[in-house]
């Protein structure tokens, strides 16, 4: 019974950091998003609706 909970810990705790890794690459890329959101208007490519 105890191998089962340390084995539940094992998988949650490295599930945990890969989830984490990849929220540190979404917040690291947030600021080039964000730069390339703020260049599509000025070119023009996004049709903007008036209605």
């Amino acid at each position: 019974m105890d191998n089962l909970f340390l084995a539940l810990g094992a998988f949650f705790a490295i599930g945990m950091m890969i989830l984490m890794i990849k929220y540190a690459k979404f917040i690291h890329n947030q600021p080039k998003m964000e730069e390339e959101r703020r260049q599509e208007p000025k070119d023009g490519s996004l049709p903007r609706d008036n209605s």
